[in-house]
């Protein structure tokens, strides 16, 4: 076969693959989208905890969950300050979750996560906070809520830090109304989401901690 035959053969393959490619994309983001989400939450937990993050979708996807009886105690994370200035300006974590709360009108109880690092950066940081106060309070299992998108990398995380700890971490994820599994790619918001797990995930699966090549401080 001479060299006009080769590329010809690899420009038709490549041609045809782009075809499958436009023809069933939805599809594939779809599946792709999907790898990302893990939901394993199950009944029985000590404590939901709250991650920082978009508290408009993590906060009441926490309160269905107790609601429903998947745990009696209510967390959130404690955040380091943006802005030391302005940041008595705005509501804190607490203060949101306490607010969604009495939108919704349940007789529910927020206690703050206490943080080893005066609030965390990352979600290594979220779950070294957590594991500590497990070990203090003795508990079995938790469930920390998190977006949809983020429940993989945000697991992988918390296996890492409890390694060996036998205590349980699972995972709920919170969907939004601006994107979903079956649209991400058709929004900025989405696009950014998802290709933002698609960098950051690789990063959490080689290291066991915070990467001190990202800076969070």
């Amino acid at each position: 076969m001479n060299i006009l035959k080769k590329i010809a053969w690899f420009l038709s393959f490549f041609c045809l693959g782009l075809f499958i490619l436009w023809v069933f994309h939805a599809q594939l983001l779809t599946l792709y989208g999907q790898w990302f989400i893990v939901s394993n939450a199950q009944k029985g937990a000590d404590a939901i905890i709250c991650l920082s993050g978009d508290r408009e979708t993590r906060t009441p996807e926490c309160l269905r969950l107790w609601k429903n009886g998947y745990a009696k105690r209510l967390f959130v994370t404690a955040e380091k300050p943006k802005n030391n200035e302005f940041n008595a300006l705005e509501l804190s974590h607490l203060e949101f979750a306490e607010a969604v709360t009495k939108r919704m009108k349940l007789n529910a109880h927020w206690e703050l996560l206490p943080s080893l690092t005066g609030g965390a950066t990352s979600t290594f940081d979220e779950a070294e906070d957590a594991l500590s106060f497990a070990k203090k309070e003795g508990w079995k299992q938790i469930i920390f809520v998190t977006d949809e998108f983020h429940t993989r990398r945000s697991l992988l995380a918390f296996q890492k830090v409890f390694s060996g700890s036998n205590i349980r971490t699972q995972a709920a994820g919170a969907p939004n109304e601006v994107f979903s599994v079956d649209d991400w790619w058709k929004s900025d918001r989405g696009i950014f989401a998802y290709f933002g797990e698609t960098i950051k995930f690789p990063i959490y699966l080689l290291w066991d901690h915070e990467p001190k090549i990202v800076k969070n401080d």
